[in-house]
């Protein structure tokens, strides 16, 4: 009786508590910055707790001090960080370090700076595991290949003996959670642990994570920027602003009634795009001659010092009308990206055709494309990257208006000006340098750019994965606006099905280069027909508490990763064979072929064209 009742309290007792925890960065010549200020925070057992906040709010620098670390030249001011009720911070060093790595651990954002380059990942996983178990290398070892078939990973008694730079993000990432998993801690602290891995991977270790933590009473603080995992794995919600807890609530009522200001703005925003999303017309005249048709095209790249081919795009077929913006969606790999730069022939195609109003691109020689250039623009990934680091904005929206019109300088001042206003920029950025602005205006110069020439076809690949959600919702109502204010036909590459859902007309998914299926957003979303397909949307966590993904009682996903695109190692038959829980025997080998449905959609599964799924 007496257990039972140490036992309750025990899972009463907060694991971490951080109590008006202040972290300073002294600065020369300058004010001190506070990164985080009375910082007050308390995970139970069991708990699965989100910590949301803008970018530079400190949400990692928060994470961290609950580890009793800061980084240099930060130090800790004021507070007490407790773990199991002993104060981290004043403990002595080899008191804490039993801890961290063992009883709390941490998961990071980018995998490829936090694992070793010239240590096996077997070494670094066995050598975590050593440093707080009493075990031999042998065993070490045998615990490391038993954690990395625990995240995931196929095949891991190869994997173990991997170098960092041999494996994938997601699975560079996995390996990393294997070794925060590895001394089975009691709080695991996970700053945007899914930022680089595709939905399928990112539900695959947030499921495992999760279940983890139920089965284990152990807690988790997950930072994040992502609404949809928040909606769909955690208990609590934590809101960060300007370096203090400003929200607390669970994720029920944080999503019904959010209390703080920047809470209600993000969720105001989505709401808004949702609803600017349920009000495309998705009636775009499909009798009418398609602007852009792209035939049978294939794109191989060589590798270098070898007969073998990556297999980009196979045999891509698809159409886009005046005014429709029509989505590629599929995991990394899957050729989306390749897609977009063989329509603009920023990559000359390998076979194959593409129609702009008529007109072979593919053929044209590079000089007689040029002429086409300011009818066909684009938008990339990231802001910065893609923006001239020494020119103003004016000089990035002048470029465009130099190379495809003949306006005066007068006309072209006046022209920007009209562009800033289109794009919600103030006049004041005229002159500001990429540096000196967030990434939301740089992804509006960007568009501004784009936009310049009045093109009458846009790629936009993945405009939006470098954004804060509160950033991103209002890109979506921009491209929205812009395109049914100028008559712009998009393009729409992402990952984020969420967006997709909202600007798209139709969507087409791709897997290992090849269309699996094509029909309107209602058809895709509602009903998906493609195992391929269905996986995806399973795996996607829209931003909604309604039908949270840790309360089905089945959770379709896919097994492993991706496979290599090289030629040699492509299935015989069905792509997803391997990967599909629908997959018979004939799948192996019979080829998959599009087949239009009495619905209107193209589905390219033999068993969806029976009427067998």
């Amino acid at each position: 009786m007496v257990d039972n009742i140490n036992n309750k309290q025990d899972l009463e007792s907060p694991i971490i508590e951080a109590e008006d925890v202040t972290v300073r960065f002294p600065l020369i010549d300058t004010p001190d910055v506070y990164a985080v200020k009375n910082f007050n925070i308390s995970v139970k057992p069991g708990e699965f707790v989100g910590l949301m906040g803008e970018p530079g709010c400190g949400k990692s620098t928060a994470a961290m001090s609950l580890l009793g670390l800061v980084r240099p030249p930060g130090i800790f001011e004021s507070g007490s960080v407790k773990y199991m009720g002993k104060d981290l911070l004043q403990m002595e060093d080899e008191e804490v370090r039993s801890i961290r790595g063992k009883d709390i651990g941490m998961i990071t954002q980018n995998p490829r700076y936090s694992l070793h380059p010239m240590l096996r990942v077997g070494d670094q996983i066995s050598n975590v595991f050593r440093a707080h178990n009493k075990v031999s290398s042998k065993e070490a070892w045998s615990h490391a290949v038993d954690m990395l078939k625990l995240v995931g990973i196929n095949d891991p008694e190869r994997r173990v003996k991997a170098y960092a730079h041999e494996l994938s993000s997601g699975m560079a990432q996995r390996v990393l959670i294997a070794m925060a998993l590895s001394s089975s801690p009691k709080l695991l602290l996970a700053d945007e642990p899914t930022s680089g891995l595709d939905v399928t991977i990112q539900a695959q270790f947030l499921d495992q994570m999760w279940d983890a933590c139920r089965q284990t009473k152990s807690a988790v603080l997950l930072v994040t920027q992502d609404l949809g995992i928040v909606a769909n794995y955690c208990d609590r919600v934590l809101i960060m602003y300007e370096g203090q807890i400003v929200e607390d609530s669970d994720v029920f009522t944080f999503f019904k009634s959010p209390k703080h200001d920047y809470s209600k703005r993000i969720l105001q925003l989505q709401r808004e795009a949702q609803e600017a999303g349920d009000a495309v017309a998705t009636n775009i005249d499909q009798k009418s001659d398609p602007l852009m048709k792209v035939n049978s095209l294939i794109k191989e790249f060589p590798i270098r010092g070898s007969k073998s081919r990556v297999h980009a795009v196979d045999n891509a077929t698809f159409e886009l009308r005046s005014g429709e913006c029509l989505g590629l969606v599929g995991e990394s790999g899957s050729g989306k990206t390749t897609i977009g730069r063989c329509v603009l022939r920023l990559e000359q195609p390998t076979s194959g055709e593409i129609i702009f109003r008529d007109e072979r691109l593919d053929t044209l020689s590079i000089k007689d494309f040029q002429e086409k250039r300011s009818n066909l623009q684009i938008v990339f990934q990231d802001p910065l990257d893609s923006l001239n680091p020494r020119w103003t904005v004016e000089q990035v929206l002048k470029e465009p208006l130099d190379l495809h019109t003949k306006m005066t300088e007068q006309e072209k001042m006046s022209r920007i000006s009209e562009l800033l206003n289109l794009v919600g920029l103030e006049a004041s950025m005229r002159q500001a340098l990429p540096r000196e602005m967030s990434a939301g205006r740089q992804q509006r110069t960007s568009i501004a750019r784009a936009i310049a020439s009045n093109p009458d076809f846009i790629v936009l690949d993945e405009p939006t994965s470098a954004l804060t959600p509160e950033t991103t919702a209002e890109i979506i109502r921009l491209l929205m606006d812009l395109s049914t204010s100028l008559g712009i036909s998009y393009l729409f590459i992402s990952h984020d099905l969420t967006t997709i859902k909202y600007i798209c007309h139709r969507v087409v998914v791709l897997y290992l280069g090849q269309i699996v299926e094509v029909g309107t957003k209602e058809q895709v979303f509602n009903d998906p027909k493609h195992p391929y397909s269905r996986a995806l949307l399973a795996a996607h966590l829209f931003p909604d508490t309604s039908d949270r993904r840790v309360d089905r009682d089945v959770r379709e996903s896919l097994e492993g990763e991706i496979p290599s695109p090289v030629t040699e190692n492509l299935p015989k038959g069905c792509y997803l064979y391997g990967r599909c829980s629908h997959q018979l025997d004939q799948c192996r080998d019979m080829k998959q072929k599009l087949t239009k449905m009495e619905d209107g959609r193209f589905v390219g599964c033999w068993r969806v064209s029976e009427g067998a799924l």
